[in-house]
Order: C-alpha cells, then sequence, then structure tokens
C-alpha cells in the first residue's frame, strides 16, 4: 500500500479531545482502528468507510480512517491520520490530522487540510 501521507499535508487537532468524543480509552493501534470503525454511528449518505493500520517501523504506527459520503452540505468525506510510537512497550499517540474532501462547489475536491466552504 505505500508510505503512509505525511503528517505535513493534514491539519494538526487536539488528539485528547478526538480521543474523549470517539471515547477511545485502549491506546494499541489495531484496538484504536477497531474502535474508530466501530464508533462511527451516522452513516446517512455513507458509500464508503475504510480504516488502515500500517507499521512504517516496528516503533511506529499510522492509522488512516476514511468515510466519504458524509451527511453534510459542504463536506464529502473526512479522512483522519493517527500516528503512534512505541515507547517503553506502550504505545503512544504522537499526532491526530485531518483532511477533507469538499462537496461539489464548495472547495477543494482533492484531499486537502483546509476547510470547506
Amino acid at each position: 500500500m505505500g508510505q503512509p501521507a505525511a503528517r505535513s499535508n493534514y491539519e494538526a487537532i487536539n488528539a485528547k479531545q478526538f480521543l474523549v468524543d470517539r471515547k477511545i480509552t485502549v491506546s494499541n493501534p489495531k484496538d484504536i482502528a477497531a474502535k474508530l470503525f466501530s464508533s462511527d454511528e451516522e452513516s446517512e449518505g455513507r458509500k464508503s468507510d475504510q480504516i488502515s493500520v500500517e507499521y512504517p517501523t516496528r516503533e511506529t504506527a499510522v492509522i488512516v480512517h476514511t468515510v466519504i459520503g458524509l451527511a453534510d452540505d459542504s463536506v464529502a468525506g473526512m479522512r483522519h491520520r493517527i500516528e503512534l510510537r512505541l515507547r517503553q512497550n506502550k504505545w503512544e499517540i504522537v499526532g491526530i490530522g485531518r483532511q477533507s474532501k469538499c462537496q461539489q462547489n464548495r472547495g477543494h475536491q482533492n484531499w486537502a487540510s483546509g476547510r470547506c466552504r
């Protein structure tokens, strides 16, 4: 699947708030991915929901969760990237970022960190 998208292409968001909003209390990359996938309640208009977990090195993991077909008049899709690092045998989140894809005539049509109008 290639190299995970670079952190610089994503808008950084508050990791603690992201975890609280999604009721994520686990720290293992695969458990976080499972929780993200199962906690996605709103499905109106949903076309696809995809999640990947990659391990670029033995001490790092990158989760990418992509949802296309949101029930939103400006945002067509949302992608979150969660980067983790293994420290002292415990996974820690080192960054969470977000990208969006806008509805037709509402902004950028490719995955980008900017907001839709």
